[in-house]
């Protein structure tokens, strides 16, 4: 079920506190949540699926001209398929090894166009018109969504309403947009290949977008080791997964949710078809870099001790990264 945003924004105080209870509720239960009426149109959403289809569609010698920088971190520009393997970090933080498969997706990644540290890989003019420009403006409009979101997850927390913005005030989040290209199904079958293998984002939240062929699935907080769909009815479904950064704020309060992308529900994994091509658009929020991982003072108790580290979230981002592009990069 979808929870609508429109309550958050324009309901009565009754209704924007049982939103936010019920976004909270989701992320503990469903390990995600479903958002309508969140801020971004779905004709806005429909002109930027169009730009991820152009260029994806690019020969691989153009796409490769953008090509992500020779380091782990941070993501910026193209990712050949088979060049990030999510399988090496399937197990990060759960006590087990990488998982040996290898990904079958390409993506595309930015950051914002005022970060001070870190550049974007830009698509040149001459070669998608008008794309840096949307791409920059999509970009701070998915930020103002995500602000908001943070917010009502403020509230249900019990923190004050704007703290958890605060942290994120620099715009150092992450935007990708993946390909997975059409594939039997075939290929799937014995385990050594996938879309995306199980991992959790290391980020706040991740906000999600995808087209209708499906394929994400998230685990269950409640039965670990089972998936369960996390569909989209509609192409302006925010599908909303929080991220390790999260469960470290709030001592697992709320935990990351661990999900990979595989068959769509409407493919037979026994059968000879195809399983189509999928479009999708993440929207990594970040804390600000020198932010630290303890948890807040809020979710440390006698009763809940703390249970991390005291790193900070730059230095726990490229902890991580570096293991996706294991044995592709030096440092």
């Amino acid at each position: 079920m979808a929870l609508d945003m429109d309550k958050f924004h324009f309901g009565t105080k009754d209704e924007k506190k049982g939103f936010c209870i019920e976004l909270l509720d989701a992320l503990k239960k469903r390990g995600f949540a479903t958002i309508r009426n969140h801020g971004v149109f779905k004709e806005t959403l429909d002109a930027q699926f169009d730009f991820n289809r152009k260029f994806f569609n690019l020969p691989l010698d153009v796409k490769m001209k953008m090509k992500h920088p020779a380091q782990a971190t941070p993501n910026r520009g193209y990712s050949y398929v088979g060049q990030e393997n999510v399988g090496n970090i399937s197990g990060y933080g759960k006590g087990l090894g990488p998982a040996s498969t290898r990904d079958i997706k390409e993506s595309l990644d930015f950051g914002s166009d005022i970060d001070d540290l870190v550049d974007n890989v830009e698509v040149p003019e001459e070669v998608l018109p008008s794309f840096q420009v949307w791409i920059d403006g999509f970009y701070h409009k998915l930020r103002e969504t995500q602000d908001h979101v943070l917010a009502a997850l403020a509230i249900a927390l019990g923190i004050e309403e704007s703290h958890l913005k605060s942290l994120h005030d620099r715009a150092e989040n992450e935007f990708r947009l993946l390909h997975y290209p059409a594939i039997p199904a075939s290929e799937l079958r014995d385990g050594t290949a996938t879309r995306c293998a199980a991992h959790t984002d290391f980020g706040t939240i991740t906000l999600h977008f995808q087209d209708s062929v499906g394929g994400l699935q998230v685990e269950d907080p409640t039965e670990p080791g089972t998936f369960r769909d996390a569909e989209s009815s509609n192409l302006a479904d925010l599908i909303l997964i929080a991220g390790d950064s999260l469960q470290r704020l709030t001592n697992d309060t709320v935990k990351a949710g661990r999900h990979r992308v595989t068959y769509p529900p409407s493919v037979d994994k026994d059968g000879d078809e195809m399983i189509p091509e999928r479009h999708s658009i993440a929207y990594f929020s970040k804390l600000n870099r020198d932010v630290s991982l303890l948890p807040l003072k809020q979710f440390v108790t006698e009763a809940t001790p703390c249970r991390y580290e005291d790193v900070t979230a730059w230095e726990y981002n490229n902890r991580r990264s570096a293991s996706l592009y294991e044995g592709l990069y030096e440092g």
